[in-house]
């Protein structure tokens, strides 16, 4: 994100030729001709990388990068690229993607591992392979019918929503590896190599160890599905500022973190305070929520605690709005970083943890929580 764009002129001596051009696009189109080729031919994940079944995750992901690199070149070619060769290309990049996909996660590597060598001690099973694509596990055709939610991220995306998605954009299973930056206040940047748990358009999730808070602002760079992007269609990796919409309790000392994608360049204020809170627009249009909330004033007790259950400090309210799964509160002692809150009351009877879902300072200088209820409804 530091440092300077430096654009160098030919010089006025050596001017560049025609030729120099026709010879780079010929070198690509080899290289490019190669790894079709072998993405096509391969039977397995490992194949598909060019990879040894011993290969490790950073070579896993390196394979994973300089596929990418050749199916989309930094520099414009796709004028040049044949209709035929273009459908080749979204071929590869789905059976390069899968293969990511599968193995660098653990426990998918591990269980096609043990699918692989059960394939191996059946010769019977191998010389069928071919002529029952839909049941070998070594196929690459075979995972994906497994995992049918992997398969639709590499589907046309679709503008239609169904009655069940909430979201302006539908997302899709998809782990990608991705590097976020961000800004501490007291520490300055930081950097997290971690990994996506679904992608959209509009945004995507991940897990983080770094804690976080509502609002804040990172920068992400990951290999992103072209389908998806707003912005570098040609380029290698996906680089775009997003801001934080939702943080998860943590498990297993990571957090489901939510983001949605601002753009390539930062909203104005970041670069003076990169570590500030930013309030979103009040959204308007049609309500999204699975449970519609009403206008409602009930008096509640809230308990504050850290991620190990520590209690940090209580308080009295009232609720602002109401539902049978979740509510908002102004507040007053709200710590500054907390993950779950225990929401009482008594008159009713009621008593949940509850996972913060928005957090944002009124027009009236006062705090407010957006709660939703982990374990119970409330009473409607």
């Amino acid at each position: 994100m530091s440092g300077t764009i430096e654009t160098i002129q030919p010089s006025p001596a050596a001017p560049q030729k025609p030729e120099f051009a026709a010879e780079r696009i010929s070198i690509y189109f080899l290289e490019l001709e190669g790894l079709l080729n072998r993405i096509e031919g391969s039977t397995t994940h490992y194949q598909a990388l060019g990879l040894e079944r011993s290969a490790s995750l950073e070579l896993i992901k390196l394979a994973y990068q300089q596929a990418l690199d050749t199916l989309y070149p930094s520099y414009n070619i796709s004028a040049t690229i044949p209709p035929e060769m273009i459908s080749r290309i979204e071929r590869a990049f789905n059976k390069a993607s899968l293969a990511l996909f599968t193995l660098a996660t653990f426990n998918r590597r591990k269980q096609y591992d043990l699918a692989l060598v059960s394939l191996a001690s059946n010769p019977v099973a191998s010389q069928s392979t071919e002529q029952r694509p839909a049941t070998s596990p070594a196929n690459d055709e075979i995972s994906l019918n497994r995992l049918p939610a992997q398969r639709e991220v590499y589907r046309e995306f679709s503008k239609t929503k169904t009655d069940d998605n909430r979201r302006r954009c539908e997302r899709f299973k998809l782990s990608l590896p991705a590097r976020v930056t961000g800004h501490d206040r007291k520490n300055g940047k930081w950097h997290e190599m971690t990994e996506t748990v679904d992608v959209s358009r509009t945004g995507l999730t991940l897990k983080l160890r770094k804690r976080i808070r509502f609002g804040m602002i990172v920068y992400i760079t990951l290999p992103y599905p072209t389908k998806l992007r707003a912005h570098g269609y040609a380029d290698s990796t996906y680089n775009v500022y997003a801001l934080v919409r939702r943080v998860e309790p943590p498990r297993k000392g990571a957090r489901i973190i939510g983001l949605e994608f601002l753009g390539e360049h930062p909203p104005a204020g970041y670069l003076e305070r990169p570590w500030s809170v930013f309030r979103t627009r009040k959204w308007n249009g049609t309500e999204r929520r699975r449970v519609p909330r009403s206008e409602r004033s009930e008096m509640v007790r809230l308990e504050y605690f850290t991620d190990d259950m520590h209690s940090i400090t209580r308080e009295e309210t009232r609720t602002e709005n109401l539902s049978a799964t979740g509510m908002r509160v102004a507040v007053k002692v709200a710590p500054p970083e907390f993950d779950l809150v225990r929401v009482s009351c008594p008159s009713r009877g009621f008593e949940s943890l509850a996972a913060v879902r928005n957090r944002y300072v009124g027009n009236d200088g006062n705090e407010r929580l957006c709660l939703q209820f982990v374990d119970k409804h409330w009473p409607m």
